[in-house]
């Protein structure tokens, strides 16, 4: 072997040799900060909350045999607006996108009298003064906004009378029903949602006898039908 490739060879093997120490004098790699994991909004807890909104009343009125009199005569229907206010409550289970839940509420309304006149020149009056209902739920979620479709039980207060005549036909008490609708919930804090809802109810019928004294007309039956729509505004706080 001649010089220059000993020479050469030596060089090789020295700078291999120095490698370890050059790397052990390089500054040491500064280590990478984990990143936080933040999970994604679920709906999942109880919650509760209040609801305002519109709803409309539509009782109907189907007259039935007369009893040694004339047919009585009573207007179909008449609709009444006024305002539905009140308290809610819920459980929502979410898995994956799906929500499920459950959720009462019990609200008042303020839609005055409806007023129907007969052949006898007297009043018949219904008033609903308050309701509510009992429901299940099913939601799709995307991220924060909650869309769902809703459905039950429902129940409301309704007295019928004939004011003028003073007659008590038994129209008080509490009537059973169903609802069905859907709205949306959206969340603008990890614990306060807000949304808008639209349902519609029907409540059981119910059938009444109306003695006529006035002009000696006899017994007068009738069926009364109601049914409600209602758009309500909500606010809630999720536990």
């Amino acid at each position: 072997m001649n010089r220059l490739a000993r020479v050469a060879l030596f060089s090789a093997a020295s700078i291999l040799s120095n490698v370890p120490a050059l790397a052990a004098d390089l500054p040491a790699r500064a280590p990478v900060a984990p990143v936080a994991y933040v999970p994604a909004f679920s709906w999942t807890g109880f919650y509760l909350g209040g609801a305002l909104g519109w709803i409309e009343t539509s009782p109907e009125y189907t007259t039935g045999a007369v009893v040694l009199g004339t047919p009585f005569i009573v207007s179909s229907a008449s609709n009444r607006n006024g305002l539905s206010y009140g308290i809610l409550s819920g459980y929502n289970y979410q898995m994956g996108q799906v929500v499920l839940g459950v959720e009462g509420d019990f609200t008042g309304w303020t839609v005055g009298k409806i007023r129907y006149t007969s052949i006898t020149g007297d009043f018949l009056t219904a008033h609903s003064k308050w309701g509510g209902s009992i429901r299940g739920r099913f939601g799709y979620a995307a991220d924060r906004a909650l869309f769902y479709l809703t459905g039950g039980a429902a129940f409301v207060s309704n007295e019928t009378s004939i004011p003028t005549t003073g007659i008590s036909i038994g129209g008080d008490g509490v009537r059973w029903g169903w609802t069905v609708g859907g709205g949306i919930d959206y969340a603008f804090t990890n614990n306060w949602f807000t949304g808008i809802e639209y349902r519609y109810s029907q409540y059981e019928t119910r059938n009444f006898v109306y003695p006529i004294p006035i002009l000696n007309l006899g017994v007068v039956g009738f069926k009364q039908e109601l049914s409600t729509n209602q758009v309500t505004a909500r606010i809630g706080y999720k536990f």
